[in-house]
């Protein structure tokens, strides 16, 4: 999926790449740059998502797995992966 890639980000200089590399990047931006990803890619809304988050928590499995099916089911995905 092309949203949930990872994108090499562009160095700037020497001097602030050292300070930002020893930075420790917390799980809360982890889990909304990951949120954001799936948003962008698919094209829906917070509320949107948070609608598809419940469904997918309510279903027995995997959550996680359960929440991809139910994104791709969407018509406008189906569209646009026949082309």
């Amino acid at each position: 999926l092309p949203g949930l890639s990872n994108k090499i980000p562009h160095l700037k200089s020497s001097s602030t790449n050292q300070s930002t590399s020893n930075k420790k990047i917390s799980q809360y931006r982890i889990r909304l740059e990951e949120k954001q990803k799936l948003r962008f890619h698919y094209g829906i809304t917070e509320r949107q998502l948070l609608n598809y988050v419940r469904i997918a928590r309510k279903a027995k499995g995997s959550t996680g797995q359960i929440l991809l099916q139910l994104l791709e089911m969407r018509l406008d995905n189906v569209i646009f992966r026949l082309g």
